[in-house]
C-alpha cells in the first residue's frame, strides 16, 4: 500500500490497470492488486479454517449474550472479537478426522472483574419450564452494588439455541426466574450466569447442566 504525496496525487477511487485508488480520512491511497492467489489446502490451513468455521456456528447458536457480557471488556477489540477468540483458545478442542467439541466449563459467556456473587446456584423445574437462580446478596465486597444486574444465558446444547437476559434482576434481590420453550422438554441445557453494571461485567460462572 502507497499513500500520494510530494506532490504525486491520484485523485480516484476504483481499479486503473492493476493499481486501486481509494482515500481514507482525506488521504489519497493505492495499493497494488495481488499478482496471483495462493489458496494451497495445507492440513494446517485446512485445520485452521475447520475451527474457525465450528466457532462461528457455536456462536452464532448461543446468541447475542456476549454484546452485554463483553461490552467493557478489551474495548479496543468488538465484543464479538474478543468472545471468538475466548472461545477458540479455551474452550475448542478436536480435530479434522474425529470432529471438534466445545467444552461448556470453559465458555466465558462474560468477562470482566466486576465481583462476582456469594453462592450462586442454579435449578430446574421442567413441568413449568422455569429454571431459577439464587444467590446470596454480597453488595459492598469489592465493587459489588445493590443495583448490579444479572446477566444469564440458558443454552440448549441439543437444539443449539438459547435464552438470554442482561437484565433479569438486581443483585440485592437475591433470585431470578427465567422460562424457556415447552418443546425443550428432555433437552441438555447449560446455564451460566454472570454480573453487569454501567463500567464492568463479572466474569460469567456455569451453573450447571441440567435436562429441561
Amino acid at each position: 500500500m502507497g499513500k500520494s504525496n510530494n506532490g504525486m496525487k491520484i485523485h480516484r477511487n476504483g481499479q486503473v490497470g492493476r493499481i486501486v485508488g481509494y482515500t481514507v480520512r482525506g488521504n489519497d491511497l493505492w495499493r497494488s492488486l495481488a499478482s496471483n492467489h495462493n489458496d494451497a489446502r495445507s492440513d494446517a490451513q485446512l485445520l485452521q479454517r475447520a475451527r474457525l468455521a465450528f466457532v462461528t456456528v457455536f456462536i452464532h447458536s448461543i446468541g447475542d449474550i456476549y454484546k452485554a457480557g463483553y461490552h467493557h471488556y478489551n474495548t479496543s477489540k468488538s465484543q464479538r472479537a474478543n468472545f471468538f477468540r475466548q472461545i477458540y483458545r479455551n474452550a475448542l478442542s478436536g480435530n479434522l478426522i474425529d470432529g471438534f467439541t466445545i467444552d461448556f466449563s470453559k465458555v466465558l459467556v462474560s468477562r470482566g472483574n466486576l465481583t462476582p456473587a456469594h453462592s450462586i446456584a442454579a435449578s430446574v423445574t421442567p413441568a413449568t419450564q422455569t429454571a431459577t437462580i439464587s444467590w446470596s446478596d454480597n453488595s459492598g465486597v469489592g465493587d459489588a452494588k445493590a443495583d448490579d444486574r444479572l446477566l444469564y444465558c440458558i443454552y440448549n446444547a441439543t437444539k443449539h439455541t438459547n435464552v438470554f437476559s442482561d437484565n433479569a434482576a438486581t443483585r440485592a434481590a437475591e433470585t431470578a426466574s427465567a422460562t424457556y420453550p415447552a418443546d425443550w422438554a428432555g433437552d441438555t441445557i447449560y446455564i451460566y450466569a454472570a454480573w453487569t453494571s454501567s463500567t464492568a461485567e463479572s466474569d460469567s460462572k456455569l451453573l450447571g447442566l441440567f435436562t429441561a
